[in-house]
């Protein structure tokens, strides 16, 4: 429905139980106006809410999907697309996931690389996830623009999803029917019955409605650029974490990619940062070239981008990551792994299980805070231990000298390979990795 006239109409609210739109001209300031209502509203297009809309979308439940960006649209990233994000795609769609292994701009790998302070290194393969007989292996490497707008292009395909780009939803107020989102200006107006957050690590919407305020001690910064001419990586395209001394417990990480270019990146907390007063700019540069074996592999290497900076909200307790009416989705929600800063896999988990929970809350007509949390609940059994033990298990890296040992033995023992191998996979075998004695047992060769 189209309102025109010659003077300044005031907006109203208009309320309906079927999704519409009205448009409203303003002559005097030539500006139009549109009211939107749906079952369920998603800020942020990136893996969380992109992946939470297909989900809705395979339920056949509508939906409203906005981002600030109008895409493809790059995003800083390391760019390791895990294990986690695999199996989340399988159970969407496997011919999605079949579709996305076929793409030009994606490397498969297969393993990771740990390089300790003393440049003395062990070889990690993935766990097989039973899905390669497919031609689907363990993990993607791609950068964030590729990767992202595949995704977006797959949303495009549904009719259930409405994706409305530069569309940067800054306000929201609780309603009868639902919460209304809306942009600075408020030309955008969107009345949802559940909204889920999912619009990155810098959102307003982490500390209102959802409550959580940063740690500097929990918040990493990370850089990276792309170089072109990187040399000595593994044939099945490893993903590379070097612990470097003066980083530790965080890393210098090198990430394949296809055409040549390697993801180069560093992060570490902004407490330490802000206590040593780090320049993270010059500890790229001096690591590649003061570090022996990384002046080696970058010798005929170019620099092919600018140095570009991120915030990383890490893990750091269990917490409420919903309310009444709203679910936190990814980076909103502080899902990053303290240890391996694995993001996207957690966000893709965080999206698969907000849309069943929005589908739970529809279904019962219930959207209070505590039907809500079964959201809260259903990511802490899916991830919450595997972020605890993580948690634990960096306050033992950060000593040099222990790392050194346990490289040491473990690059001459297969047995101790293969139980960090499954330590990727296997809480159990994770779980023992935090305590003391696992690594005092390895120092005397038990």
């Amino acid at each position: 429905m189209k309102i025109s006239c010659g003077f300044l109409i005031q907006p109203v609210k208009v309320q309906l139980f079927f999704q519409f739109e009205i448009n409203i001209s303003l002559a005097s300031k030539n500006q139009s106006y549109s009211m939107k209502q749906t079952n369920v509203c998603i800020v942020g297009a990136g893996p969380a809410g992109a992946i939470a809309a297909l989900f809705l979308a395979k339920e056949g439940i509508n939906c409203i999907l906005t981002d600030k960006a109008k895409f493809p649209r790059d995003k800083i990233c390391g760019d390791g697309i895990s294990g986690w994000v695999v199996s989340i795609l399988y159970e969407l769609d496997k011919n999605l996931l079949l579709r996305l292994a076929k793409q030009s701009f994606l490397l498969h790998s297969y393993g990771i690389r740990i390089v300790a302070p003393n440049s003395k290194y062990i070889d990690l393969p993935f766990p097989d996830n039973n899905l390669i007989e497919n031609n689907i292996p363990p993990g993607f490497i791609a950068r964030r623009i590729d990767f992202d707008s595949f995704l977006i292009e797959e949303v495009k395909k549904h009719s259930e999803i409405e994706f409305l780009e530069e569309t940067e939803i800054s306000q929201y107020q609780y309603e009868n029917t639902g919460i209304v989102l809306s942009d600075k200006n408020g030309s955008i107006q969107i009345d949802a019955k559940i909204v889920l957050f999912a619009n990155g690590a810098n959102s307003m919407f982490m500390k209102d409605p959802g409550g959580i305020i940063k740690d500097k001690k929990y918040t990493m910064t990370g850089l990276k650029a792309y170089y072109k001419g990187v040399a000595g990586f593994h044939p099945q395209n490893y993903v590379e974490l070097h612990f470097l001394k003066k980083l530790l417990p965080c890393y210098f990480w090198i990430f394949p990619l296809p055409d040549g270019l390697a993801n180069v990146g560093v992060g570490l907390d902004q407490y330490r940062i802000s206590k040593k007063k780090i320049n993270l700019k010059e500890k790229i540069l001096e690591a590649i070239e003061t570090v022996p074996y990384l002046k080696e592999r970058f010798a005929n290497a170019e620099m092919v981008s600018k140095i570009q900076a991120y915030g990383l909200p890490l893990w750091d307790r269990k917490r409420r990551i919903s309310g009444d009416r709203y679910m936190l989705t990814g980076d909103v929600a502080s899902l990053i792994d303290p240890v391996t800063g694995e993001g996207i896999g957690h966000a893709a988990i965080s999206g698969m299980l907000a849309a069943r929970q929005a589908k739970r809350s529809l279904k019962a007509n219930n959207f209070t805070a505590d039907f809500m949390e079964q959201y809260d609940k259903s990511i802490y059994d899916k991830i919450g231990k595997e972020l605890n033990i993580s948690s634990k298990i960096a306050k033992f890296i950060k000593h040099a000298w222990l790392f050194n040992a346990v490289v040491n033995r473990t690059v001459n023992s297969k047995t101790l390979q293969h139980r960090l191998s499954l330590a990727m996979s296997d809480l159990e075998v994770r779980k023992r990795l935090k305590k003391p004695s696992v690594y005092l047992k390895v120092l005397l060769g038990r």
